[in-house]
């Protein structure tokens, strides 16, 4: 199985502020994707990303 999440974090300061607002979440945070066995164990974890 293979899922997303939205990670909610701190504002930052900078240009970097705004690639980590989510205007869908109305705050700032990063995205991880996951990828499961059948059984809901955890295979393998991107690493964190700015939300699209």
């Amino acid at each position: 199985m293979i899922g997303g999440t939205f990670i909610p974090t701190q504002r930052r300061t900078g240009k970097a502020d705004r690639r980590n607002y989510s205007a869908k979440h109305h705050h700032h945070g990063l995205h991880f994707v996951a990828l499961t066995d059948e059984r809901g164990r955890p295979t393998w974890i991107s690493a964190a990303r700015p939300h699209p």
